[in-house]
């Protein structure tokens, strides 16, 4: 197995503080009913478009890929697109190519919306003849599971790719309150903090299912849970931002996250459960968090398929049934082996 870069642990906790991934005042109002609002509006027109919060900016996706930032804390607000994005994939230069973009007035934010829908069109293109990019399964999973294609789900994604002292979460969601059905179970939900692989992702080394399990522990303790809490607190606040601008459930009765440890959830996506080659990675993860006392119930484990595997149809929602803990997900993956094995014996798989 490749060892971590020994760069990420040269980290200080006591002395980090991270900038809150939010939008300021001016932003949100700009976006909600102002100049910007045209940009929101265009980024939830399509499954296939996303817009995320970040620290005093906005980033609006398709498929994947970023076309559009918005920055400026107040008026006059800059967009910036990056040229790379009018070049097919294996074309791209490393450096970003940054185009400014000026965002003040209602004209140059209608050229901008013209300008994103180009570029959908553009990466539409691309994306036919290649392999959905990382960044775009997961934000088509995002997107499925952002509480509004049904009332009984488990689980919400509020956020992809947050980060947090040098670590990086897929996703950050909620889990509804145990013995509550429906939209009502989140308006007080568990907080989760994910893993999503899809089958084209490797599972071990730096960016594996034990280095980030690692990253999660070293976050969820440090300082006594000191960051946990700012974190907490900090994604109360997304949420309520998130809702306030219609990219999540609007009816999601969300208050605020529960006060319990956190949930760990490990995504498989397309990827065969059956297979060996998740044993030692799973059974190393376990271990890991054991050892550095994480509740073991609190590692989570789900598997689910893109259909087609290209994400051209939204990705299947996480549902209502339960996420299962280690044993229970090692348990079943032992009867997907027997089961191949039988029919193997039978000789039904034979061409």
């Amino acid at each position: 197995m490749a060892k971590s870069n020994p760069k990420r642990r040269e980290f200080d906790w006591r002395t980090y503080v991270k900038p809150s991934r939010l939008l300021t005042p001016a932003q949100e109002e700009a976006f909600a009913d102002g100049v910007l609002a045209p940009l929101l509006a265009w980024a939830r027109t399509s499954d296939s478009a996303r817009f995320e919060v970040r620290a005093r900016q906005a980033a609006i996706y398709h498929a994947g890929t970023m076309l559009l930032r918005i920055r400026g804390a107040e008026q006059p607000f800059v967009g910036e697109i990056d040229s790379n994005v009018r070049l097919p994939r294996d074309e791209r230069a490393g450096a970003e190519h940054l185009e400014t973009w000026p965002l003040s007035s209602a004209d140059e934010v209608a050229a901008a919306v013209a300008e994103l829908g180009i570029l959908a069109q553009l990466n539409d293109t691309y994306r036919a003849a290649n392999n959905p990019s990382e960044r775009g399964m997961l934000h088509a999973f995002a997107t499925a599971n952002d509480g509004r294609s049904g009332t009984e789900a488990r689980y919400i994604v509020a956020d992809t790719e947050f980060q947090y002292g040098k670590r990086r979460f897929d996703f950050v969601g909620m889990r509804r309150a145990e013995s509550v059905g429906g939209l009502a179970g989140f308006t007080t939900p568990r907080l989760v903090f994910g893993q999503f692989k899809s089958s084209n992702r490797a599972l071990s080394g730096s960016s594996g299912v034990v280095a980030h399990a690692a990253d999660f522990a070293d976050f969820a303790q440090a300082l006594g849970g000191t960051h946990l809490e700012a974190a907490r607190t900090e994604l109360d606040e997304l949420v309520q931002q998130k809702l306030r601008l219609g990219l999540l459930a609007h009816d999601l009765p969300f208050r605020h996250f529960t006060e319990d440890e956190p949930e760990y959830l490990v995504v498989f996506c397309d990827y065969d459960l059956a297979s060996v080659s998740l044993d030692v990675p799973l059974a190393e993860m376990h271990d890991k968090l054991v050892a550095r006392h994480c509740r073991p119930e609190l590692l989570r484990f789900v598997g689910i398929d893109s259909g087609d595997g290209s994400m051209a149809t939204p990705a299947p929602t996480l549902g209502a049934e339960e996420a299962l803990n280690y044993r229970e997900f090692k348990r079943y993956r032992k009867q997907l082996r027997s089961a191949d094995t039988s029919v193997n014996d039978l000789g039904t798989t034979e061409g």
